[in-house]
């Protein structure tokens, strides 16, 4: 990989971090919060997604949360932690899609989230299956 390309890599996590604080502190605005609030919410993202970036090189951890892991092992790592999360937030929307369903709210949402899931996870399989 070309020195560009890793130097802009490593400072991709900061510049979304950096993006999405900002989209957070303007729709603080927007929800008439204070200019205090607005930045603390900017504040949260930036200063996360700058300690990824600070700590990437001497932290396995925050190389791999960044997009970067550092051999084969923390790919494992990183792909079976996803596989997790995605098994956890799957039944989690199912949960909050019943609770909401016997308590009367209104569960579309948690029907949008869980089709969009189970899209993008069939899609996934398939386009996976097929570049192999």
């Amino acid at each position: 990989m070309s020195s560009t390309m890793t130097r802009m890599n490593r400072w991709l996590v900061p510049a979304v971090g950096f993006v999405i604080g900002l989209l957070m502190a303007a729709a603080a605005l927007g929800r008439n919060a204070t200019p205090l609030q607005a930045f603390i919410a900017f504040a949260i993202c930036a200063a996360y997604a700058l300690g990824l970036r600070l700590r990437q090189s001497r932290s396995e951890t925050a190389s791999l949360l960044s997009g970067l892991p550092v051999d084969e092992r923390w790919e494992s790592i990183n792909m079976k932690a996803l596989a997790m999360a995605g098994a956890a937030i799957a039944v989690i929307l199912v949960a909050a899609f019943l609770i909401t369903e016997f308590g009367g709210g209104d569960w579309m949402p948690y029907a949008w989230l869980g089709a969009t899931f189970a899209i993008f996870y069939l899609g996934g399989i398939l386009w996976y299956r097929w570049r192999q």
